[in-house]
């Protein structure tokens, strides 16, 4: 059921007033939302680009708005979900919005909506924009949040999108093949538009799309690449070499290969964009986003990592396996019902000594029961403690661990945000 307008402006009863004016809280198609999009006049006259993909989608956004940013250019960056605040969700030059800002656009935007029904994301997706053209950005960056092809940022027109990953992962909506899921995420592409896919071997229905529909289509390995070396990477394009460029802080090989489709996206920037390699250096390595193979602390090692399908938790996985302390590893866990549970436990089965687990705090939430349920099918001599919520789970861990010991915590971005919450606030 609707509630009430707020007559308040705290964000955080305005966004659980959004949250209960349409009881579906993902409907696909966007015609309501280009309607709303239209009697609201958001029509931005700045480049947008739109990044889609399975993983590595927020961390590609990141590293495209730090860049854009040490350039000297005003960025605006819209992606989700969020770690700590809603706030992150819409930054401007890599800042994050006030709450009385945030509040006005949703306002905005409601009172422009004329009763037409929209989800949650439908609403801030549009009171982002609103707000990015009230600032006068140079560019936006738009996270897609579901899919790509119904997603609500595919409202607004990219002058260049970026296809990070295809996995699978929301099936429920996507569908149940590479081929399906592929298809929906390609649905960012424009007609005669540069379309970057970088992705080693990616479905035909991607590439067929983008031919059907003519986009100037860059394919990884292609198109462009990078070669790796043992402190530095160099980045090859249409006629661009980039040598000697430094590791990204943000951890991970894969960083490599966000980094990759990054390079791309700056080298097809409209020609008044003017991107040093000082300034590709400086953002790479200045470019920070929480819960994405996240050191909190070394002795014990606290690994955070919102890795909720199986290709996210075997790069996950990797990562610890190369860097861990020699100690015990103690695994803090907890996924969504709507997850595939046995591919994100699959690589860790044999790595943990000991499960943390308790139900997260979402209608959507896997009961810590069935979980246990699971790790035991896979490894029946687990050894397993059930918590009343993650916050303790974490607590338990940590107090057991030693000095030399790992505690990973990882299965969603609702695990990592209540634990890192914990960490933040109590130590």
């Amino acid at each position: 059921m609707p509630i009430e307008r707020p007559e308040s402006n705290l964000l955080s009863e305005w966004l659980i007033y959004i949250d209960s004016i349409n009881a579906k809280s993902i409907e696909l198609g966007l015609d309501r939302v280009r309607r709303v999009k239209e009697s609201c006049n958001l029509n931005p006259n700045f480049p947008v680009i739109i990044v889609a993909g399975t993983n590595g989608k927020g961390s590609s956004c990141k590293l495209l708005e730090s860049i854009l940013f040490e350039a000297g250019y005003k960025v605006g960056c819209y992606t989700s979900p969020h770690i700590y605040s809603f706030n992150e969700r819409i930054c401007i030059n890599k800042t994050s919005l006030e709450e009385d800002l945030i509040v006005s656009s949703i306002k905005f935007i409601d009172e422009n909506r004329n009763n037409i029904p929209l989800t949650y994301f439908e609403i801030t997706t549009l009171a982002a924009m609103n707000l990015m053209i009230k600032s006068n950005v140079d560019i936006a960056i738009l996270e897609v949040g579901l899919g790509g092809r119904y997603d609500a940022v595919n409202v607004f027109e990219p002058q260049i999108s970026l296809l990070t990953s295809v996995g699978i992962d929301h099936q429920d909506y996507l569908g149940d093949t590479l081929e399906e899921i592929g298809y929906q995420k390609a649905g960012i592409f424009r007609s005669n538009k540069d379309a970057i896919v970088n992705l080693d071997n990616p479905p035909s229905s991607v590439l067929g799309y983008a031919e059907e529909i003519k986009a100037n289509i860059s394919i990884k390995g292609i198109d462009f690449r990078v070669e790796r070396k043992k402190d530095s990477f160099d980045y090859f394009g249409s006629g661009t070499h980039i040598a000697n460029l430094p590791y990204p802080y943000l951890l991970g090989a894969h960083q490599i290969d966000n980094a990759t489709g990054v390079l791309r996206c700056i080298e097809l920037l409209p020609q008044h964009f003017n991107i040093k390699k000082k300034s590709i250096e400086n953002g790479i390595v200045s470019c920070e986003l929480p819960g994405r193979i996240e050191i909190i602390a070394q002795h014990p090692m606290v690994l955070a990592d919102v890795s909720h399908n199986p290709e996210a938790s075997l790069k996950l996985f990797n990562f610890l396996s190369e860097f861990k302390n020699n100690g015990k590893v103690y695994a803090v866990f907890s996924i969504l019902s709507d997850k595939n549970i046995e591919g994100v436990i699959a690589p860790f089965l044999n790595l943990v000594d000991e499960w943390f687990i308790a139900t997260i705090n979402s209608s959507r939430a896997r009961p810590a029961g069935e979980i246990q349920q699971s790790i035991k099918n896979e490894k029946p001599d687990a050894v397993i403690h059930i918590k009343d919520n993650l916050k303790e789970a974490y607590q338990n861990a940590f107090e057991k661990s030693l000095l030399n010991d790992n505690i990973v915590l990882f299965g969603s971005f609702y695990t990592v945000s209540e634990c890192l919450t914990k960490i933040n606030t109590n130590g």
